[in-house]
């Protein structure tokens, strides 16, 4: 008696795993296609060479570490891929479809790349093919909301591809920055740097930045203005009324914006700047 008892066990194991394994199949598959369905291809990287060469290499492409060429990208278990998909599923739903068909060929994502250089990269875009890159698991590296990291990333490298292909006017968008602030120009910085949590403090507020990372670069600055549009608009209101520079910092990002695609405007309909410019708490030097 105790073999058939055990065969059913088992059995019963092998069928909860297996149907929990064709559910991830299952509910990959119809995200994916959901996502196909916007005009924009979506694929899953499991090896390094899936990746463009000029984006990672710095003197040498070894796994940190190590000598090894082998194993540099982290794969992404059917779990996470899928939480990944659903994120950028949603968050594609906010562009217009005209904009999606035209501007993004492509989604890749992979887990983390292992190299001294990338470790960080949560993510970047590809212009000459317009493909967006997709790293989620840096964001347990670095201790951040996973959920949250994705969907930040993927409106921060999308708005690059826009800014190049629309010609943003980035004179005209650091012209609003205070007189105290110079970028960094340097990406790297903000690694070695001292500061709590994402977003700036209020020095840096008063200046117009919106987080520690835009001090590295004006494009990381304007990158950082679209990601909080469309992945925190609440927040995006509270600092727009707040800070003066801000909210003409945010005027200019909502035009261009606007100019690409006039579809666009439910986006800034979820951002209300308070009593305007003139309100703000703010003041200009």
């Amino acid at each position: 008696m105790l073999k058939p008892v055990i065969s059913l066990i088992y059995i019963s194991f092998c069928c909860i795993t297996l149907g929990c394994s064709n559910d991830y199949s299952k509910n990959i598959s119809d995200l994916e296609l959901s996502i196909k369905s916007l005009g924009v291809s979506v694929y899953r990287l499991t090896s390094m060479k899936d990746v463009p060469v000029d984006s990672y290499i710095a003197g040498k492409t070894v796994k940190l570490g190590t000598n090894s060429v082998d194993g540099i990208l982290k794969g992404l278990s059917d779990e996470r891929y899928l939480a990944t998909l659903s994120i950028i599923d949603s968050s594609m739903g906010l562009y217009p479809k005209d904009v999606l068909l035209s501007d993004l060929d492509a989604v890749n994502v992979g887990g983390q790349i292992q190299t001294e250089r990338e470790q960080f990269t949560s993510g970047f875009f590809q212009p000459t093919s317009q493909h967006i890159y997709l790293f989620p698991l840096v964001a347990d590296a670095l201790n951040l909301d996973r959920d949250s990291d994705v969907r930040h990333t993927f409106h921060h490298e999308f708005s690059s591809i826009l800014m190049r292909k629309y010609r943003f006017d980035m004179i005209g968008f650091m012209a609003y920055n205070g007189t105290d602030f110079e970028y960094w120009f340097d990406q790297a910085k903000i690694l070695d740097s001292s500061h709590n949590g994402y977003y700036a403090d209020a020095k840096l507020l008063e200046q117009g930045l919106l987080t520690y990372y835009s001090q590295t670069s004006p494009e990381n600055d304007y990158n950082t203005y679209a990601e909080i549009v469309f992945s925190d608009p609440k927040i995006m209101s509270e600092y727009c009324t707040a800070y003066k520079r801000i909210a003409r910092k945010y005027e200019h990002v909502k035009a261009f914006y606007l100019k690409v695609s006039p579809d666009f405007q439910p986006v800034f309909d979820q951002i209300v700047c308070g009593g305007s410019i003139e309100k703000s708490y703010s003041t200009l030097m």
